[in-house]
């Protein structure tokens, strides 16, 4: 913990710590704790959390943290990147907006796990062609709720 409350500037500008082993195999055991999964957890067992994206290294450890209760570790997905940081998908609040399909049944463990650590995904080739960036999205495309939201102070 820093020793003091982090300026807007700080904490958005402080480096995070990668957390996956250089492999992408695995976590770093020497920077890993229990701790994130304690935190990933507690977020996971929100109803308004839908999906919690991590890299599969730190699923994959996460699995094996879990324990017997595994439920929350449906939400636990597994994306590119990743390895600093976690994304917090919640729930559709508003009926303007469309919610996502319900995740897989099942913890999301074990052999569905097994295709993000094949070489081709660990180590993909660069593109050809660099794809096009999409056009930002702006206040004035996203729905009222949503746009409320992001003014909130």
């Amino acid at each position: 913990m820093p020793d003091h409350a982090l300026s807007r500037e700080e904490r958005e500008m402080d480096p995070a710590v990668n957390v996956v082993a250089p492999d992408g195999l695995d976590v770093d055991h020497n920077v890993w704790t229990s701790a994130y999964t304690e935190v990933v957890k507690t977020a996971a067992e929100d109803p308004s959390v839908t999906r919690i994206f991590v890299n599969a290294a730190i699923k994959k450890k996460m699995c094996s943290e879990a324990g017997t209760d595994r439920r929350w570790l449906a939400k636990i997905r597994p994306w590119w990147g990743h390895s600093e940081h976690f994304h917090v998908r919640l729930a559709c609040p508003d009926r303007e907006c469309k919610g996502q399909p319900a995740v897989p049944t099942g913890d999301g463990c074990g052999h569905a796990l097994d295709s993000w650590f094949r070489p081709s995904i660990l180590h993909p080739p660069p593109p050809k062609v660099p794809p096009k960036p999409k056009p930002p999205l702006t206040l004035a495309k996203m729905p009222v709720a949503c746009r409320a939201l992001v003014m909130a102070p």
